[in-house]
């Protein structure tokens, strides 16, 4: 597989709606929706997911920053570039974000912990959230190369692209699908 991200008004839509590994997730409710486009200011990301459970959100404001956001109900998007860069951009279903740049595998470069983005947040009348945000082009891995797309939610892990291994193991970018800007 391989995606191609396009200009703004038209967007590629990525479902999620099976474990990390590829198995079918025994509650077929479970799924979310990531659009993405390309914006003259940086990379439109859109999420929708339902609302079908207790939410797990932390307790913080609405559209602030919270380290360790992917212990709560998440939608979660890894853009690598060339070697092992990538950016790690986390949604929450609160309204909540989290993003982090890293040079390796794991091995954190930024956590742009200054950046002050405009989340915009809701919950919809058919029981889903969105969240959207721009992503500036200087924080997009330059020569992206694939992305990944995973939820964490109602304590199953899910990805659009399953990842090998005994438990979730969201950072593997090599196996990722490809995709370009």
């Amino acid at each position: 597989m391989s995606l191609i991200i396009p200009h703004s008004p038209q967007d590629v839509s990525l479902r999620v709606d099976k474990l990390w590994s590829g198995g079918v997730c025994s509650d077929d409710r479970l799924w979310a929706q990531l659009n993405l486009s390309k914006q003259t200011e940086g990379l439109r990301v859109c999420v929708k997911a339902p609302m079908i459970h207790e939410q797990r959100v932390p307790d913080a404001p609405m559209g602030s920053r919270v380290e360790k956001l992917w212990e709560h109900d998440v939608v979660e998007l890894f853009l690598v570039g060339p070697g092992h860069q990538y950016l790690e951009l986390e949604l929450g279903a609160g309204g909540h974000w989290l993003l982090l740049s890293f040079d390796s595998i794991r091995h954190r470069r930024d956590s742009f912990e200054t950046f002050k983005p405009i989340v915009k947040f809701k919950k919809t009348s058919e029981k889903s959230w969105t969240s959207e945000i721009i992503i500036p082009w200087k924080m997009i891995p330059e020569n992206l190369r694939a992305l990944n797309v995973f939820a964490i939610m109602a304590g199953q892990f899910m990805a659009m692209s399953p990842v090998p291994g005994d438990e979730p193991d969201f950072h593997q970018p090599d196996l990722f699908p490809q995709a370009t800007l």
